[in-house]
């Protein structure tokens, strides 16, 4: 008897040492349709890069920053970065399109298509090079400088927002053609300052950087050259606007054409909120899901069968006049209307409708 137990014991751990491999693997296993799938643009295209870099300023800067180092599990400016693009093209599209919630990645797919998905990523295969040490200033020697920043009390999130930084030396005199770096102080998956952006100082010593923030309540901006620094707060009221959008749900072929069953109201809007009191056939008449209804039905009616049958058995007790065809029609409603229950969970289940 031990051994058995102790035999079983390991064939349940072996079991879920399987399993959880399995579930690893599906972490770095590239699905289709983005498996062996490879970037049309040449790694070094600068056309691409700059398309990219677009892109990456009005999406990406605000958690990554401006040299890609603002998310250490995802450090684009590392040495070994360039080669893993190169070697496994089709893993970093994949999670650029569909993202990594569980880490705080967006997906990307419904608002870039799969051109600038590659742009952003030859952009990115930019971002792993060298970086050059910064220039010296015109003059060639350091001096004390101040800063000021201006930026607005209140702002909208996702909306381009305008921050201005003025560069002067002691005697007030401005500043020219410096570089001054920008960044936010806001806790999003690092408690460090993150570069937003850089700019530089005009013949007015004035430093405008464009940036679209992605959050609410409020943030703190700053702006840095050397030892000065400044800093302000802004406020992000809230609001309902959607700026990710996540995909949920079993990705099956379709053989046809989807159907939807139920008041036109209820069909899923902009927002994608599944509706749950409506029947939706994602492949129409050939719905997928037709078989495993059908056997969860015939399975239900069988049980409900025997149990039918298992009340009209008489007590041993009871006499002659026992009527066999009495049944209590009050459990065997019971079962049949969870056996609908069941049926209709499997109809509307948002994971039983693809994306």
């Amino acid at each position: 008897m031990k051994i058995r137990l102790l035999l079983g014991v390991i064939a349940a751990a072996i079991l879920m040492m399987i399993l959880t491999a399995g579930v690893l693997a599906q972490d770095t296993e590239v699905p289709p349709p983005y498996a062996g799938r490879t970037n049309p643009f040449p790694w070094d295209d600068a056309q691409a890069q700059q398309a990219g870099k677009e892109i990456y300023q009005r999406s990406c800067i605000g958690c990554h920053g401006t040299t890609g180092a603002g998310v250490t599990s995802a450090d684009f400016s590392a040495a070994a970065w360039q080669k893993q693009l190169e070697q496994k093209p089709d893993y970093s599209l994949w999670r650029l399109a569909d993202g990594l919630i569980s880490q705080g990645m967006p997906p990307f797919k419904s608002s870039l298509s799969e051109e600038q998905h590659w742009q952003v990523l030859t952009y990115l295969w930019l971002l792993g090079e060298a970086v050059p040490a910064a220039p010296l200033s015109e003059s060639g020697a350091v001096f004390p400088t101040t800063l000021q920043l201006a930026a607005p009390a209140m702002a909208e999130a996702g909306e381009p927002l305008t921050l201005r930084a003025s560069l002067r030396d002691l005697q007030g005199n401005p500043v020219r053609g410096e570089t001054v770096n920008f960044y936010v102080l806001k806790d999003f998956f690092t408690s460090a300052p993150m570069k937003i952006g850089e700019a530089i100082t005009d013949r007015d010593g004035i430093a405008t950087l464009e940036y679209i923030p992605r959050h609410f309540g409020d943030m703190t901006v700053g702006a840095s050259f050397g030892a000065s620094e400044a800093q302000t707060t802004m406020e992000m009221p809230d609001t309902d606007r959607i700026f990710y959008r996540t995909e949920v749900g079993i990705k099956v072929p379709t053989l046809g054409e989807a159907r939807f069953i139920g008041p036109e109201r209820l069909k899923l809007e902009e927002e994608g909120f599944a509706p749950p009191t409506v029947f939706r056939l994602p492949s129409g008449t050939l719905f997928w899901l037709a078989p495993i209804l059908l056997v969860a039905m015939i399975i239900w009616v069988v049980y409900f069968y025997n149990l039918y049958q298992v009340y009209r058995i008489p007590l041993a007790r009871s006499g002659a006049g026992t009527d066999t065809r009495r049944v209590p029609l009050i459990g065997l409603i019971i079962i049949a209307l969870l056996g609908a229950m069941l049926v209709l969970m499997l109809i509307t289940s948002p994971l039983s409708h693809p994306a």
